[in-house]
């Protein structure tokens, strides 16, 4: 008996146009309260909507708090931008 491989579905091809990939807009140098630095990167998972998303190099997710700041979302840790 051979198998036969496995089709693409219906779902497959809307799950697949709805999130072609993360566009990256641009990256934010930032450092906590002691110093230690770190670089947010902030995404668009999908083009076609204003919808940005946080995380960190390591892939961490990051919450926006406003302009200045931004939190590690595992740690509370709060981020400032450098400036």
């Amino acid at each position: 008996m051979r198998t036969q491989p496995k089709r693409s579905g219906l779902s497959d091809k809307i799950a697949a146009h709805l999130n072609p990939g993360n566009l990256e807009l641009y990256r934010e140098l930032c450092q906590d309260e002691d110093g230690n630095r770190y670089t947010v990167i902030v995404y668009r998972p999908f083009p076609d909507l204003n919808v940005t998303r946080y995380e960190l190099e390591d892939g961490s997710p990051v919450r926006f708090i406003d302009d200045c700041l931004f939190e590690i979302e595992s740690t509370g840790r709060t981020l400032a931008r450098c400036t």
